[in-house]
Protein backbone atom coordinates (compact mmCIF):
# COMPACT_ATOMS: atom_id res chain seq x y z
CA UNK A 1 0.00 0.00 0.00
CA UNK A 2 1.60 3.23 -0.80
CA UNK A 3 2.09 6.04 2.21
CA UNK A 4 -1.16 8.15 0.13
CA UNK A 5 -3.29 4.91 0.50
CA UNK A 6 -2.21 4.29 3.77
CA UNK A 7 -2.66 7.77 5.12
CA UNK A 8 -6.21 8.35 3.32
CA UNK A 9 -7.23 4.54 5.47
CA UNK A 10 -6.18 5.78 8.48
CA UNK A 11 -8.02 8.84 8.08
CA UNK A 12 -10.96 6.60 7.17
CA UNK A 13 -11.11 4.25 10.14
CA UNK A 14 -11.06 7.88 12.17
CA UNK A 15 -13.89 9.49 10.46
CA UNK A 16 -15.72 6.02 10.97
CA UNK A 17 -14.89 5.66 14.61
CA UNK A 18 -16.47 8.74 14.99
CA UNK A 19 -19.43 8.90 13.15
CA UNK A 20 -20.05 4.99 15.23
CA UNK A 21 -19.60 7.10 18.12
CA UNK A 22 -21.94 9.46 17.34
CA UNK A 23 -24.31 7.03 15.94
CA UNK A 24 -23.96 5.03 19.74
CA UNK A 25 -23.34 2.03 17.35
CA UNK A 26 -21.18 -0.44 20.34
CA UNK A 27 -20.21 -2.67 17.50
CA UNK A 28 -18.83 -0.37 14.88
CA UNK A 29 -16.85 1.76 17.00
CA UNK A 30 -15.18 -1.84 18.44
CA UNK A 31 -14.61 -2.62 14.98
CA UNK A 32 -12.17 0.72 14.22
CA UNK A 33 -10.09 -1.37 17.34
CA UNK A 34 -7.63 -3.49 18.09
CA UNK A 35 -9.10 -6.17 20.02
CA UNK A 36 -6.49 -5.10 22.71
CA UNK A 37 -6.75 -1.66 22.16
CA UNK A 38 -6.17 1.17 24.76
CA UNK A 39 -7.97 4.69 25.20
CA UNK A 40 -6.40 6.94 27.62
CA UNK A 41 -8.18 10.41 29.25
CA UNK A 42 -6.62 13.27 31.04
CA UNK A 43 -9.67 12.90 33.63
CA UNK A 44 -10.45 9.20 34.28
CA UNK A 45 -8.65 5.73 34.00
CA UNK A 46 -8.22 4.18 30.40
CA UNK A 47 -10.43 2.24 28.56
CA UNK A 48 -8.75 -1.12 27.91
CA UNK A 49 -10.38 -3.63 24.89
CA UNK A 50 -11.81 -2.60 21.16
CA UNK A 51 -15.49 -4.02 23.07
CA UNK A 52 -14.96 -2.18 26.67
CA UNK A 53 -14.45 1.25 24.19
CA UNK A 54 -17.33 0.48 21.44
CA UNK A 55 -19.74 0.00 25.01
CA UNK A 56 -18.19 2.94 27.13
CA UNK A 57 -18.73 5.31 24.03
CA UNK A 58 -22.35 3.97 22.81
CA UNK A 59 -23.46 4.32 26.14
CA UNK A 60 -22.27 7.60 26.95
CA UNK A 61 -23.87 9.11 23.90
CA UNK A 62 -26.94 7.56 24.59
CA UNK A 63 -27.42 8.68 27.98
CA UNK A 64 -25.92 12.31 27.66
CA UNK A 65 -26.67 12.99 23.34
CA UNK A 66 -22.82 14.14 23.10
CA UNK A 67 -21.36 14.27 19.72
CA UNK A 68 -18.81 15.48 17.87
CA UNK A 69 -16.81 16.83 14.94
CA UNK A 70 -13.86 15.90 13.34
CA UNK A 71 -12.39 19.42 12.72
CA UNK A 72 -8.92 18.58 11.27
CA UNK A 73 -6.60 15.76 10.86
CA UNK A 74 -2.86 15.52 10.39
CA UNK A 75 -1.26 11.57 9.98
CA UNK A 76 2.02 10.49 9.78
CA UNK A 77 2.31 7.46 7.91
CA UNK A 78 5.97 6.35 9.00
CA UNK A 79 4.68 6.54 12.85
CA UNK A 80 1.52 5.02 11.97
CA UNK A 81 -0.22 7.75 13.97
CA UNK A 82 -3.11 10.34 13.05
CA UNK A 83 -3.44 13.31 15.41
CA UNK A 84 -7.38 14.48 14.93
CA UNK A 85 -8.77 18.11 16.96
CA UNK A 86 -12.21 17.85 17.30
CA UNK A 87 -15.44 19.53 19.15
CA UNK A 88 -17.44 17.57 21.26
CA UNK A 89 -21.05 19.16 22.03
CA UNK A 90 -23.00 18.01 24.60
CA UNK A 91 -27.16 19.37 24.68
CA UNK A 92 -27.77 18.26 28.23
CA UNK A 93 -25.40 20.55 29.84
CA UNK A 94 -25.11 23.28 26.65
CA UNK A 95 -21.07 22.74 26.90
CA UNK A 96 -18.76 22.97 23.82
CA UNK A 97 -15.11 21.43 24.49
CA UNK A 98 -11.99 20.93 22.28
CA UNK A 99 -9.62 18.76 22.11
CA UNK A 100 -6.70 16.76 20.45
CA UNK A 101 -6.74 13.03 20.32
CA UNK A 102 -3.28 10.83 19.16
CA UNK A 103 -3.74 7.71 17.88
CA UNK A 104 -1.67 5.16 16.74
CA UNK A 105 -2.57 2.43 14.82
CA UNK A 106 -1.47 -1.41 13.81
CA UNK A 107 0.35 -0.82 10.28
CA UNK A 108 -0.65 -4.52 9.65
CA UNK A 109 -4.34 -3.75 9.86
CA UNK A 110 -4.73 0.10 9.51
CA UNK A 111 -7.17 -0.45 13.24
CA UNK A 112 -6.52 1.84 16.04
CA UNK A 113 -4.22 0.27 18.83
CA UNK A 114 -4.25 3.72 21.05
CA UNK A 115 -6.03 7.14 21.38
CA UNK A 116 -4.32 9.80 23.59
CA UNK A 117 -7.28 12.19 24.42
CA UNK A 118 -6.02 15.74 25.07
CA UNK A 119 -8.59 18.31 26.12
CA UNK A 120 -8.67 21.94 25.90
CA UNK A 121 -9.27 22.32 29.91
CA UNK A 122 -8.36 24.48 32.89
CA UNK A 123 -5.20 23.44 34.79
CA UNK A 124 -6.24 22.18 38.44
CA UNK A 125 -3.76 23.65 40.59
CA UNK A 126 -4.59 21.25 43.53
CA UNK A 127 -2.76 18.23 41.26
CA UNK A 128 1.02 18.07 40.85
CA UNK A 129 0.86 16.67 37.67
CA UNK A 130 -1.62 17.35 34.88
CA UNK A 131 -1.37 14.57 32.37
CA UNK A 132 -3.51 11.70 31.57
CA UNK A 133 -4.02 8.92 34.30
CA UNK A 134 -2.32 5.60 33.83
CA UNK A 135 -0.07 6.62 30.78
CA UNK A 136 3.70 5.52 31.04
CA UNK A 137 5.52 8.46 30.51
CA UNK A 138 8.79 7.20 31.76
CA UNK A 139 8.49 3.74 29.62
CA UNK A 140 7.59 6.13 26.54
CA UNK A 141 10.86 8.37 26.93
CA UNK A 142 8.85 11.20 28.39
CA UNK A 143 10.85 13.73 31.02
CA UNK A 144 9.71 13.62 34.35
CA UNK A 145 11.59 17.10 35.03
CA UNK A 146 12.97 19.71 33.43
CA UNK A 147 17.16 19.93 33.38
Amino acid sequence: MTQTMTARRMEQVIRTYIQACNNADAEAIAGCFCPDAVHYFPWQTKWLGALTIGGNFAKRVQEQGISWTVDQLLTDVDRSSTIMEWTRFNPQTGQNARGVDWFVFQPETCSIQEVRCYTAAPIHPEMARQELLDFDYARRGYPATRD
